[in-house]
């Protein structure tokens, strides 16, 4: 038994110092923050979502050519948390997506409520969100106006 106990303590010593960062936490690498809803919910929601786009969408097919998309968030509540995991880089446009229930994934079955434009109203110009290497970008809030939802060709003469 004193065999195995000499030998095993220092291997146990190795591996912890193997392990000098113990249990710490991946870092987490995107963007995060707050939605808060302005009007009432529209009708036959099946979801609402953040997405994250590297360059302002020029046709409506652009988007669903997104970088990332959030969790789904609750739209029958004030505000919702979002996180959206996202490589490092410079995104251009963080929208607020609301899709309809029972419809196919396209633009036709999407709404944009707002977007990120560094506080000011939900549909003012949009601006860039930096994301840095396992760092999170927190605290972007967003405004999502249900009473002003526009169409995705909408927003996007709005962008340009």
């Amino acid at each position: 038994m004193k065999k195995v106990t000499i030998l095993l303590i220092p291997a146990l010593a190795l591996g912890i110092s193997a392990c000098d960062e113990g249990l710490a936490p991946v870092p987490f690498q995107g963007v995060s923050g707050g939605v808060v809803y302005s009007g009432s919910v529209l009708d036959s929601t099946e979801w609402v979502r953040v997405a994250a786009f590297v360059d302002l969408p020029q046709s409506e097919i652009d988007l669903l050519s997104f970088a990332a998309i959030s969790n789904e968030l609750i739209p029958l509540e004030d505000s919702a948390h979002y996180v959206v995991d996202l490589n490092t880089g410079l995104y251009r446009w963080l929208p607020v997506v609301w899709k309809r229930a029972d419809t196919p994934l396209s633009p036709d079955a999407l709404r944009i409520l707002g977007w990120y434009t560094g506080g000011s109203g939900p549909f003012e110009a949009p601006q860039p969100v930096s994301i840095e290497t396992d760092k999170e970008t927190g605290d972007i809030e967003l405004i999502a106006d249900y009473e002003s939802a526009m169409t995705v060709e909408e927003a996007l003469e709005a962008i340009r």
